[in-house]
Parts: C-alpha cells; sequence; structure tokens
C-alpha cells in the first residue's frame, strides 16, 4: 500500500529538518538556509502546522531584511516565495496582512523567471491563481493584477490544454477585480475573453471544469442586467443553466442553489418583461430543485433536451 499523505508529508518534514540542521551545523551560505526555511515552512503549512510554519518564515523575512541591508542579492524566487507562503498563512485569520505580504511578493513578480532559484512555470501559475483567489475572498481585489499579470506572462503562446484552462481562471478573477474596483468596461472586456475562452475549451471536450465559464457567464449577465441589456442577460444566465444542468446529470453539481437560483434570475427577469409562460417554466423548474427533486427535474428538463 502506497504511503498516505500524512505519511508523505512527515517524511518530507524529516528530510528538510535534516537538511536545515545540516546546513547549520556547516555554516552554509545565506540563500541555502533560505531555500531550506522556505521550504520547511511550506511543509508545516500544509500540514497545518501554522505557528511553527509562521517561524521558519518570519526567519526567512529576517534572513531577507538581512542580507539586502548588507548587499547581498535575494533571489527573486526565493524572495517572492517567502511574502507568498506568509501570506498565504494569513489569509482567512488577518487578510490585511495576507494583502501586505502578497503586495511586498509582487514587487518582484516581474523577475521570478526560468533563472530563479525555485521556478517551476505551473507552480508559479497555481501560486498566482492562489493569490488572486485569496484577494478577492479577502476583499482585497487592488492587489489582484500584478499577479493576474504574472499569469498572463507564463501563459504567453502557450495553446496546450492545461495552460488555456488557467488562462480561464485567471481572465474570471482579474475581470472581478475589475469590477469590485469600479472599472466595468475592462471588466467585460475580460469575462468576453473568459466565456470565448471557455467555450473554445468546451467544444474542443477540453475544459476542465465547467464552474469558471459559469461564473464568467453569471458575473458578465450582471453587467449586463445593470446595462438593461436585458435578452443578452437572459442568454448568458440560460447558458450558464445548460452548463450547470449537464453538471447535475452526471452528478458533478457540489451546490444544487446555484442552479435554483439561476431559474429564479431568469423567471423574475421575463416577468419584468411581462412573458408570463417563459417565466412559469423557469418558476416550475425552481420549485422541482427546492423540492429536492434533482432526479425527476433531470428526468423531466435535461435528459429529455438529449443533454
Amino acid at each position: 500500500m502506497p504511503p498516505s499523505l500524512d505519511e508523505h508529508l512527515e517524511a518530507v518534514l524529516q528530510d528538510c529538518n535534516d537538511r536545515v540542521n545540516r546546513l547549520e551545523e556547516a555554516g552554509c551560505p545565506d540563500a541555502e538556509m533560505l531555500d531550506a526555511l522556505i521550504d520547511r515552512g511550506s511543509v508545516l503549512s500544509m500540514m497545518e502546522h501554522y505557528t511553527s510554519a509562521l517561524s521558519d518564515l518570519e526567519d526567512a523575512v529576517d534572513m531577507i531584511i538581512r542580507m539586502e541591508r548588507e548587499g547581498e542579492p535575494v533571489d527573486p524566487g526565493s524572495f517572492v516565495r517567502v511574502f507568498v507562503s506568509r501570506g498565504g498563512i494569513y489569509a482567512e485569520s488577518d487578510p490585511g496582512m495576507m494583502a501586505d505580504d502578497y503586495a511586498i511578493a509582487s514587487m518582484r513578480l516581474h523577475e521570478f523567471d526560468e533563472g530563479s532559484r525555485l521556478y517551476d512555470r505551473r507552480k508559479v501559475v497555481q501560486m498566482c491563481l492562489g493569490c488572486c483567489e485569496g484577494l478577492l475572498n479577502g476583499g482585497r481585489p487592488e492587489g489582484v493584477p500584478p499577479f493576474a499579470d504574472k499569469i498572463r506572462a507564463e501563459l504567453a503562446g502557450l495553446t496546450d490544454g492545461w495552460s488555456r484552462n488557467r488562462r480561464l481562471e485567471m481572465f474570471v478573477m482579474s475581470a472581478q477585480s475589475m469590477e469590485e474596483t469600479g472599472m466595468e468596461a475592462q471588466a467585460l472586456w475580460l469575462f468576453n475573453e473568459a466565456v470565448r475562452t471557455g467555450y473554445g475549451l468546451f467544444d474542443e471536450g477540453s475544459l476542465e471544469d465547467p464552474m469558471p465559464l459559469v461564473f464568467a457567464l453569471v458575473l458578465r449577465g450582471d453587467i449586463e442586467q445593470r446595462r438593461g441589456l436585458l435578452e443578452q442577460y437572459i442568454l448568458d444566465r440560460k447558458a450558464a443553466i445548460s452548463l450547470l444542468e449537464e453538471l447535475l446529470s452526471a452528478n458533478r453539481l457540489d451546490d444544487i442553489q446555484v442552479l435554483v437560483r439561476l431559474h429564479q434570475d431568469v423567471a423574475n427577469t421575463y416577468l419584468t418583461l411581462d412573458r408570463v409562460k417563459e417565466a412559469e417554466e423557469h418558476l416550475m423548474k425552481e420549485v422541482m430543485l427546492s423540492m429536492d427533486g434533482a432526479e425527476e427535474y433531470i428526468r423531466e428538463y435535461v435528459d429529455k433536451d438529449g443533454r
């Protein structure tokens, strides 16, 4: 039987401890010890030993401050990883501290490339997506653009499925940050790019997760509704419903209330347009789902449409 995740992390932590101890005894260069502290702090964080993780990362920050004061260069990869790792620990408990650490990390994102320590293109992209998500969830959308720009730069010219799925996620979160900071026109352009990218992947059967595309349609629809573009709003809501129905029929929809609310949105909009019959169709679907009739809903409204 292969080792469990906990057993694997324990083994990795032991390796990290051995490395730190070995470097301390040898009086190693600061750059090596810095990376060792970052690695151990990251493993401790994954194991949810946050106090110990913060201790290592605080030591790493102190080391960076001392190195820079003494004129010793700090590799941009090590610099970014320290502050992103520490910020990630603060994500739920102190969004302000998280945003401050991410802002410090963002100052050297443009230098973090193939020549940097700890560089791996996919890990950098995933790291930046995680920062975008944390900033949006923490109510700090103004901090998103540097991380979105880094993702865009890392994925430039790449057309493989993984890269395009990550580009979709970046477009959606970048658009959210623009909308939440009052830049609606820019947000609408980015939502359009997200929808175009998402449906391109969908048509090829390469869309890993339909939810970013659903979010793009829903949030674009919100802008259309505010602008009085109700027919476009309805089309986007219906497109999102169709994607969610596919997830429901495959037993992959985690929250059925999302689908309920979209039917309610469409029904209410049809009522404002005095299109009662169309409103009733969506109200009936909403009621059926609200009464835990998902299986009947699939038979009645999904399977019969050939989806």
